[in-house]
């Protein structure tokens, strides 16, 4: 489940964007364990920023496009290119071979 703190964000280069990713079951309900490695890809107006799972005693590096839910999630930051248009996240799980996208606009 992919949950961005907005819709859209200024085209600036200054802005940035969280969206909180969360891994669910198929009947939608949320798995707290869960501690898939994830990875992450933008493309579009807008670039990865930085990830963190909260999780204290990880060692992944927060610029590095790729990292283990904690406690079931985690958030990835977003920032827009200072051109308008749109930047699209792809969050990619191959334990469960799950994708899924999201797409903000940049005004």
């Amino acid at each position: 489940v992919l949950d961005a703190d907005r819709n859209s964000c200024k085209a600036d280069g200054e802005d940035l964007v969280f969206v909180t990713v969360s891994l669910a079951d198929r009947d939608g309900v949320f798995v707290p364990d869960a501690d898939d490695q994830l990875t992450f890809a933008v493309e579009g107006n807008g670039t990865f920023e930085a990830v963190c799972n909260g999780d204290a005693t990880s060692l992944e590096v927060f610029t590095e496009p790729t990292m283990k839910l904690f406690s079931g999630q985690l958030v990835v930051i977003l920032r827009p290119s200072a051109k308008a248009g749109s930047m699209t996240l792809t969050v990619s799980d191959a334990k469960h071979r799950l994708s899924k996208s999201l797409t903000i606009k940049t005004k």
